[in-house]
């Protein structure tokens, strides 16, 4: 079960309270939730998350159910970007969707950059994130695909969506009245 409520499929998603704050360099199953999935010298350790395992499956199921957008979009962005690999790294792009820091700060996230390698953190906010481009794709796979490679602030914006994606509050903060 989530530990987050869910909200109305109106509402990219909750803002989920905190980061994992698991150690890294351990691997702990703990009640369906990944905890870490690499040691502190970035290797993979033996009971990380593997790409494409069971728990990892369980994971991406999970965070489109919660942010009701179809799981078959949730694992072809994440066989686009990392190849189901959870510590993918790729110039300021982290984990499993490859979100950037700035990006998942956005959606709520308070953590380090480097703990978006953890693979449940990551789906929390990158999947967060690729809702709003459901929303703003109108519920086309293909384009949504296209808006969350991209980036879709000002195509929310245009649509009257950066409510409804999670967006709006930086607008907010960018120009307070």
């Amino acid at each position: 079960a989530s530990t987050a409520s869910i909200m109305p499929a109106s509402f990219a998603g909750p803002t989920p309270s905190a980061a994992a704050s698991s150690p890294l360099g351990e691997t702990r199953f703990n009640s369906g939730r990944i905890e870490a999935i690499h040691a502190p010298d970035g290797r993979i350790g033996p009971d990380a998350v593997a790409a494409r395992s069971a728990e990892l499956d369980m994971l991406m199921a999970r965070y489109a159910q919660h942010y009701e957008i179809p799981e078959e979009l949730v694992r072809r962005v994440a066989k686009r970007e990392s190849t189901f690999n959870p510590t993918a790294r790729n110039g300021p792009y982290w984990g499993l969707m490859q979100i950037r820091h700035d990006t998942a700060k956005g959606m709520g996230y308070q953590g380090s950059a480097s703990g978006l390698l953890d693979a449940e953190t990551n789906l929390k906010y990158a999947v967060r994130y690729l809702r709003g481009a459901w929303l703003v794709a109108k519920g086309n796979m293909a384009v949504a695909d296209k808006l969350y490679q991209r980036g879709y602030y000002y195509d929310a914006k245009k649509a009257g969506l950066l409510d409804e994606t999670g967006l709006g509050k930086d607008r907010r903060r960018r120009n307070p009245s």
